[in-house]
């Protein structure tokens, strides 16, 4: 455009779309960190639960830090039924 061979509303139209564009872009590629991030988070949390189910012995009453450790939050379904969902992503439904 400097050089005269654009002319300036062509240009800005043009310049337009290319940065909607590259900010489309950009959305999808912090998308696809923050799954990738949330998946290796998983990963991580499952192998937390297999090293604690393999050296822990039967536990007999509640202990508030290895619940907080492992469970992210409870889902009421009803009022029979919750779920414990688990930082690893799995949902334990229980009856009551």
């Amino acid at each position: 455009m400097a050089k005269g061979y654009l002319e300036p509303a062509l240009f800005n139209r043009e310049n337009n779309e290319l940065q909607m564009e590259a900010d489309n872009y950009m959305g999808q590629k912090e998308a696809l960190i923050h799954a990738l991030n949330g998946e290796l988070s998983k990963v991580q949390e499952v192998s937390n639960l297999i090293k604690f189910t393999n050296k822990a012995e039967m536990i007999n009453t509640f202990n508030e830090q290895i619940f907080n450790d492992h469970i992210e939050k409870i889902i009421v379904f009803s009022r029979a039924e919750i779920g414990f969902v688990l930082k690893c992503g799995i949902t334990l439904r229980e009856r009551m």
